[in-house]
């Protein structure tokens, strides 16, 4: 664990737990919650009493204010079921494949914390088991060991990739993507993929301006990091600005689809620091302090 995380970082890290954002039909508000209803777990409402109704758990506080006999009636809280799908193809090599793994590692510890399943998707799989499953505190550390060990290889198909995940994932989850999108159209078919299947979905776009730092005024030869095909180019200012005129639209794009369809978009800037981009996600909602 020592690779990924100090022990100071766990601590903090402890802190926070995952959190839904979108409720299924019959959920309500809050936390990964079952639609049962009983005598225990977390108060949902209230329903009007009925003859045979346990006596103790009908509201004396309103039937004092009121006059009327209600019931409480409670939710269970179940674990909840995190899905880590993480791009491993060759354009994320570097910085950004890093910062990856650490925003991976970090969302899967905070699960394993709190005694929920964490299921790890490397995309591309370098084995043919589309998904490795993690559970409780002592998954943690194989979590963390397996996001360090596996090299990025690959190219980038996510709707591919996605396929065999989804079929192997009977229950509902937290289905989080963290990928550059590198080819945004396999990207926004394997999020649509996820969406259909009523996952709770949140695109996690890693970004990094230094994929765009060419020499200026030089003449190179670029190489595409996933099919090593190449071409030569003048970097003229116009060049540059194009660009990053293109980076940016790209992202503006991404999120835009994502909104459209309630999926949750957040830009992952590696020259920002893994508390910025975690402070990001608790003002989104993904993550939530303990109690909260």
């Amino acid at each position: 664990m020592s690779e990924l995380f100090t022990q100071a970082e766990r601590a903090r890290l402890d802190r926070l737990r995952i959190h839904r954002r979108r409720r299924m039909p019959g959920e309500r508000h809050g936390d990964w919650r079952t639609a049962r209803y009983g005598a225990g777990g977390l108060f949902a409402d209230h329903r009007h009493y009925a003859p045979g109704d346990d006596l103790r758990y009908v509201d004396w506080n309103v039937y004092g204010r009121l006059g009327e006999m209600v019931v409480k009636r409670f939710e269970a809280e179940e674990n909840l079921n995190l899905l880590l799908c993480v791009d491993r193809s060759l354009s994320m090599d570097g910085a950004k494949s890093r910062r990856a793994r650490r925003v991976a590692a970090a969302l899967g510890y905070i699960a394993l914390a709190h005694m929920d399943h964490v299921r790890l998707a490397w995309l591309p799989s370098p084995t043919t088991a589309p998904v490795h499953v993690f559970r409780g505190r002592d998954g943690g550390t194989k979590l963390l060991e397996e996001l360090a060990r596996v090299p990025e290889g690959g190219m980038t198909d996510h709707a591919r990739d996605l396929k065999p995940v989804i079929s192997s994932t009977r229950q509902r989850s937290v289905a989080v993507l963290i990928s550059d999108f590198y080819d945004p159209q396999t990207a926004v078919a394997g999020l649509g993929r996820l969406r259909a299947r009523r996952f709770d979905v949140a695109a996690l776009h890693v970004m990094d301006v230094a994929d765009l730092d060419l020499p200026r005024g030089a003449s190179v030869r670029a190489l595409d990091r996933e099919t090593g095909q190449a071409i030569d180019v003048d970097v003229t200012p116009e060049l540059i600005d194009s660009l990053h005129e293109a980076w940016r639209r790209r992202a503006y794009l991404m999120e835009r689809w994502c909104i459209q369809r309630e999926i949750l978009y957040q830009r992952v800037d590696v020259g920002l620091s893994l508390w910025e981009t975690l402070s990001d996600m608790l003002a989104r909602g993904v993550v939530a302090g303990v109690g909260a």
